[in-house]
């Protein structure tokens, strides 16, 4: 290579998370495919015009496995199928779906370059009612909106569309998305094909973009900021981590039939042990920011008034990274110039932005010294910025492909032929540990809904371990994808404080979703604190457990919040029933059904009747059918009201039998024909024998967001050869104290002290799991806990273990005579006892 030459890496960022619902084969978010046909496709079709540029491209395998979907039929998303439908067969919500969602996109560059699409804005804003044509009109200008301008120009069909601007009938929608998938058909042939003629080289990703370091260890967030505070169960599967990487590059040599040699780690997360595993998987090179070499050599990158680094000939170079002999090449991005792109330059002149990037550029050239080839590492989001841009961007690259294909000074190459050419001539023995935001891991853990997600990622995890290494279930059925595409970034992304999508909950609906495909996959209920949102700016309830409460059952809703701790089932569209809700106190069971239109006590005047069967797994246990006829009680202790809603109060002795948990299905019914049944998607609603822990964890839910009380847990944990853990004795109080996120250990033998204080939202999450999951996290430290019963006496809540534990552990105390420094009375083994309430 020409030492006198400044050699240029533009590494573009291509991702997205996975949004699809497995179980139901529905992406949540439209943007893989509105994407795909413009910044995927573009970004490397415009390179057929200058073929002196070089580009490196990486790829998210979970990115191209949602277009495969798209292409084979196995995922859709709402803004096609709504787009699909005729408009004169929308009903009012879909009809309400378009009107909210189809102006998501930068208006101003993307949307009102059409005249017919600010007018539909404005007729919006104005809250005036929309015809049949102005959906139609919106359905297609959304559409059209984001294919890439210079595609849409070309193309007659779609320049006819955009001459016309109005008045488009059901036909033309239909070839518009058939344009579309014209394009995501040939993106894998596209990338292909100028891959091999050596123009731009594919990376590829840890297959569901996770952050790496976190999935080896959240106690890694600390080496950057040893103040964070962590949650409150240690994640730490870097078995996940290297299924990750090994998962993406099979998924890279499938498509691209060829081994990958880069990889870009998701967020630009590195450590130590990430190092080792790209080194041992034969990854060649990878990516990372220039406040990571920074804080590896202990040199900050100084940049002087405009942005100019002072010392270049150290940024601006491949380096060896050796990890106790294991060796991967990084390449360190310029941050700023990367920057320039993504955040100013669509707020300028295209051409003066081209030039001001190509003189910085040049400058860099001049200040470094002429002693070996240099490569400047420009590396960024290849998507999202370009909707910032006029025209998406288009002009901008042109300029500026224009300026460095005509220069003697600079010359594009990708990453890895560089590389191959000028192989490392310095050696780093460590790398820091973090991203390429700050150089920490702070935007994925630390707040509060942060750490709470990857407590709930912990316990499934966790949960799985144990039941894998037990072999109560063939490893091989475990629906691995949704749990990996749990560990993604992109839902802690959202998480807290330091970002905000708009749609946050969504993000939080769908990282539960995949945790929830995952117990579906082996058969098993799901934990109930999976119900649970996260963030509670807007929370998504489609079912949620229920909280002890006692409603008023007067057919009426008396106040507002009279159900708002019962569970909440939002149903299907087209169903006569449009709400159920059902909870408990200590005595009674109740339901409420809302139905779709009118009052139910109308409902019911129609001549039809609502059945309640209640039965275990296998057999019906409590059968109960309601009519208008029979208007006010169906024997002595059950009573029900019919007027706006239907309410009934079922003692809880009726129901409960024998069972702990009982299915719950209703029917409607006309002369003894079934309408309707729900739940119509699953086995029943789960229904839950309340007790004195459901009391407890309704006390903590009321007193979680006052910030100042914190559980204060001190566990005395038994250790056994196999590795199980076991509860001897814990004490959790519940107090005002300065919250402390450390843990104090000491060890006597087997037995292990834990003492730590937990958030109240973290430990009602703790006894959800304890429960649920018959495990309970501290730590490191997975503890089987078999969950008999609960007791409550002088206000303390104690939580009992099945006989066979208690018998155990009685034995083995006995066995080695106790421990003097437990001081713990020997009725209480096993017990976990909760005071404060």
């Amino acid at each position: 290579m020409n030492e006198n030459k400044l050699y240029i890496a533009f590494v573009w960022h291509m991702h997205q998370p996975y949004y699809k619902d497995t179980i139901n084969n529905l992406s949540l978010f439209p943007w893989v495919r509105l994407h795909a046909i413009k910044n995927y496709y573009n970004m490397v079709s415009i390179l057929r015009d200058f073929p002196k540029i070089k580009q490196t491209f990486n790829l998210v395998p979970s990115l191209l496995m949602q277009i495969e979907e798209y292409l084979n039929g196995t995922t859709t998303d709402l803004w096609l199928e709504y787009t699909l439908k005729k408009v004169e067969d929308l009903n009012e919500n879909e009809r309400k779906f378009i009107k909210d969602n189809f102006f998501l996109l930068n208006k101003e560059k993307m949307g009102f370059i059409f005249d017919r699409f600010k007018e539909l804005y404005d007729k919006k804003l104005k809250n005036e009612d929309y015809s049949n044509q102005d959906y139609l009109d919106l359905q297609v200008l959304y559409n059209l909106a984001w294919f890439d301008p210079e595609f849409r120009e070309k193309d007659e069909f779609l320049r006819g569309l955009c001459k016309k601007g109005r008045f488009f009938n059901e036909e033309e929608k239909v070839k518009l998305i058939e344009k579309q998938f014209y394009i995501i058909k040939n993106l894998f042939s596209l990338y292909k094909e100028m891959q091999d003629s050596g123009q731009i080289e594919i990376t590829f990703s840890p297959f569901f973009h996770p952050i790496l370091p976190l999935l080896v260890s959240t106690e890694n967030a600390k080496i950057s900021t040893p103040d964070l505070p962590l949650p409150s169960f240690s994640f730490s599967y870097p078995e996940d981590a290297k299924a990750q990487i090994i998962l993406g590059k099979e998924y890279y040599k499938k498509i691209f039939s060829r081994e990958p040699i880069g990889m870009w780690p998701s967020e630009e997360a590195v450590s130590p042990e990430v190092i080792v595993l790209c080194s041992e998987l034969n990854i060649k090179w990878i990516i990372t920011d220039e406040k990571i070499l920074g804080k590896t050599i202990r040199k900050e990158m100084v940049r002087n008034s405009n942005g100019n680094i002072l010392n270049p000939e150290i940024l601006y170079k491949p380096y060896r990274v050796n990890i106790n002999g294991k060796e991967v090449n990084v390449v360190f991005r310029d941050q700023f110039l990367s920057d320039r792109i993504g955040f100013v330059y669509m707020n300028m002149d295209p051409y003066d932005a081209a030039k001001d990037l190509y003189e910085r550029i040049i400058k860099i050239k001049d200040r470094l010294p002429m002693d070996q080839s240099y490569l400047l590492t420009i590396a960024l989001d290849g998507e999202n910025c370009w909707e910032y841009y006029d025209n998406d961007g288009r002009d901008f690259l042109r300029h500026l492909y224009t300026l460095i294909e005509d220069s003697n000074e600079v010359e594009t190459t990708t990453v890895g032929e560089f590389i191959l050419k000028n192989p490392p001539k310095d050696t780093l023995n460590y790398i820091f540990t973090g991203s390429w935001i700050n150089a920490d891991l702070t935007t994925w853990i630390g707040e509060l809904e942060e750490n709470l997600a990857w407590d709930y990622l912990s316990l499934v995890r966790a949960y799985l371990e144990r039941r894998i290494k037990k072999a109560y279930f063939d490893k091989n059925s475990l629906d691995w994808k949704s749990l990996w595409a749990a560990e993604g970034s992109d839902w802690f992304w959202w998480y807290g404080d330091d970002q905000d999508s708009g749609h946050d909950e969504v993000f939080d609906y769908i990282f539960r979703v995949h945790l929830k495909n995952v117990f579906k996959s082996i058969d098993k209920d799901y934990p109930t604190f999976l119900d649970f949102p996260i963030v509670f700016k807007n929370p998504i309830w489609k079912s949620r457990e229920f909280f002890i409460f006692t409603p008023k059952i007067d057919g009426k809703v008396s106040f507002q919040d009279e159900w708002v701790l019962s569970s909440l089932n939002l149903l299907e569209e087209d169903g006569l029933i449009k709400r159920i809700y059902y909870g408990y106190d200590l005595e009674n069971l109740y339901i409420r059904i809302d139905i779709k239109n009118g009052k139910a006590s109308d409902f019911f005047d129609k001549g039809i009747s609502l059945k309640l069967n209640f039965r275990d797994y296998t057999k019906e246990m409590l059968s109960l059918e309601i009519s208008k006829d029979n208007k006010t009680s169906l024997s002595e202790d059950i009573f029900w009201a019919l007027d706006e809603i239907f309410e009934i109060r079922i003692p809880l002795n009726i129901v409960f039998l024998h069972n702990e948990k009982l299915l719950l299905d209703i029917q409607l019914l006309k002369d003894t024909k079934v309408l309707e049944s729900y739940p119509k998607d699953s086995k029943g609603f789960m229904v839950r024998k309340p007790g004195f822990l459901e009391e407890l964890i309704t006390k903590l839910y009321f007193q979680r967001l006052n910030k100042e009380k914190v559980a204060v847990i001190e566990s005395f944990i038994l250790k056994r050869k196999e590795g199980e853990f076991y509860n001897l004795y814990t004490k959790v109080v519940i107090e005002n104290k300065t919250f402390n996120n450390n843990m104090d250990l000491s060890f006597s033998g087997d037995i292990i002290k834990v003492r730590k204080i937990i958030y109240l939202d973290e430990f009602i999450l703790f006894l959800q799991a304890l429960r649920d999951l018959n495990i309970f996290l501290l730590s490191n430290y997975t503890i089987f806990y078999p969950f008999a019963y609960s007791v409550k006496l002088n206000n303390v809540y104690i939580l009992k273990p099945k006989n066979s534990m208690k018998r155990f552990i009685n034995a083995y105390m006995s066995k080695c005579g106790g421990d003097k420094n437990l001081n713990i009375e020997m009725e209480k083994l096993g017990s976990i006892e909760i005071y404060g309430l």
